[in-house]
């Protein structure tokens, strides 16, 4: 659906009335009486556009709630990547020794969980790990480890558990924001500030009058205007065809002016 209120307001008009019309045409073809036509249609109308809308706000609010925790997920990773390198450090720092009691090496963290001993280090330097950068980062681990999580954006598609008796995983930033900053409630501190711009009346009213309307605007108030000839209801096919004239005139003032 279009950000701007209006227009979705307008949208919803339209599909009601033609939904209304089409119900009624169908009613009335075996139903002769006109006021029960009209309120039949009004009832199985209004319940066609509640179901159609009610699927419809279903589907997007899924849809927006997977916008929101991908764009979260975005913002934490890139707030993490940005922070100092000590900070970095600290933060995961912070989030282990919740669970466990860590040793540190620079930006390596060694625990002993259940026997087993676990390495987490952070490499955020690089976009997307390659199989290169994955034997440097494992040559560059100061511990012994069993299991070995390394912090990062990305990494290519290749097998990670190449050596023997060792455990890889990747924590990208998916995995980072769900198992680190989300379990733990331990979030980056922001670094960016992203204020949601709400449109104004300017930018509703621009969206009326975008220059490539002008072609539409014109044939259908070209079409009113000469319908107010063979029609009757005259005045308004002129009123309503003069308004569209309008908006085609200023779509081209406004693209001229650019």
């Amino acid at each position: 659906m279009s950000k701007y209120g209006i227009i979705n307001l307008i949208d919803k008009i339209f599909i009601s009335v033609a939904v209304f019309l089409l119900v009624y045409a169908w009613i009335n073809f075996f139903v002769m009486d006109l006021v029960a036509t009209f309120f039949l249609s009004l009832i199985f109308a209004s319940a066609i556009v509640f179901l159609i809308f009610y699927i419809f706000n279903k589907k997007e609010n899924k849809k927006n709630m997977n916008k929101k925790l991908i764009s979260e997920i975005n913002k934490s990773f890139l707030n993490f990547k940005l922070l100092e390198k000590n900070k970095k450090i600290a933060l995961i720092k912070k989030i282990l020794e919740k669970n466990y009691q860590i040793t540190r090496k620079n930006e390596n963290f060694l625990y002993i969980f259940e026997g087993v001993r676990h390495v987490v280090t952070i490499c955020t330097t690089h976009t997307k790990i390659t199989k290169n950068d994955f034997f440097n980062i494992i040559a560059a681990v100061p511990f012994s480890f069993d299991e070995l999580e390394i912090i990062c954006e990305d990494c290519e598609n290749f097998n990670l558990n190449i050596i023997k008796g060792k455990k890889i995983i990747i924590v990208d930033k998916q995995k980072l924001y769900a198992e680190y900053f989300l379990k733990n409630n331990i979030f980056p501190d922001e670094i960016l500030n992203e204020e949601s711009i709400k449109p104004g009346f300017k930018e509703i009213v621009k969206n009326f009058f975008t220059p490539n309307k002008a072609k539409g605007y014109f044939i259908c108030g070209l079409i009113l205007i000469f319908s107010s000839i063979i029609l009757p209801y005259h005045i308004y096919y002129i009123v309503f065809g003069s308004v569209l004239m309008l908006f085609a005139i200023t779509c081209k003032l406004i693209k001229i002016k650019n």
